[in-house]
């Protein structure tokens, strides 16, 4: 794909919808909306659905997920009629960083455990893709605020660039939980989960990196909640900067 055949201005103003569409219409089967399954995939998955639109879906399986979280991906293919491509991590690449650095390295080598088992599954999937629909929202992160766009080329294969489209870059947590209700859109369980001490899920995704936090302290804290950081596993740092 040549960047100065895609107008990036045009699809910065467009709304989510339309932006489902015209990823559907025009890249067809080379376009995938990626979802780590949090409320943001699982809504543009309802989405096309509405839309009537044939767009591939895929997941980075680490191998790490919660339990719900496996539930849900097939809850979803069930619901919509659709096969998620799962992309996993190489055991052999696993195997190896385990030798290096133990099996902790999540906790020893963070940045390396994600290249492993999250940026090299992705590579893998936009391998076969043009363009890549991300569930990334601005109010994320105060890094994703400054950064991202709606529209974007990422640099993320060596030999070409891929356009990276985040629908519902300025949709609200409270945007997204709206739809879900009145949409009666699949989630994940772990989302109504409420500890004693009043801890909940704001972000999920590999089992020992994220945990529940209370509503006061800022909903990042409970990703890799041992660094302060950005708070970025590597798949929203390349190519535009985020």
């Amino acid at each position: 794909m040549l960047e100065t055949d895609v107008d990036i201005a045009a699809l910065n103003s467009m709304g989510p919808e339309d932006i489902l569409r015209h990823a559907a219409e025009v890249y067809g089967d080379r376009a995938a909306i990626g979802t780590s399954l949090q409320k943001t995939g699982t809504v543009m998955i309802d989405m096309a659905h509405k839309l009537g639109l044939q767009l591939r879906v895929f997941f980075i399986d680490t191998l790490l997920n919660h339990d719900e979280t496996y539930e849900l991906l097939e809850e979803i293919q069930e619901r919509y009629g659709i096969t998620i491509e799962r992309f996993s991590p190489d055991p052999e690449e696993i195997e190896s960083l385990n030798k290096s650095v133990g099996q902790y390295a999540h906790f020893l080598a963070r940045p390396m455990c994600c290249q492993v088992r999250k940026a090299g599954p992705l590579q893998k999937a936009l391998a076969t893709l043009d363009v890549w629909i991300s569930g990334l929202r601005a109010d994320q992160s105060e890094h994703r605020r400054k950064e991202a766009s709606r529209a974007s080329w990422t640099h993320i294969q060596e030999d070409r660039a891929i356009l990276k489209l985040n629908p519902l870059l300025d949709w609200t947590a409270e945007e997204v939980d709206r739809y879900i209700t009145e949409n009666e859109v699949p989630y994940n369980k772990l989302y109504d989960y409420v500890s004693p001490y009043g801890e909940k899920y704001s972000v999920i995704g590999c089992r020992m990196c994220h945990i529940p936090v209370r509503d006061e302290f800022d909903p990042r804290l409970g990703k890799f909640p041992w660094e302060q950081s950005k708070k970025e596993c590597g798949l929203h740092d390349h190519g535009s900067g985020i």
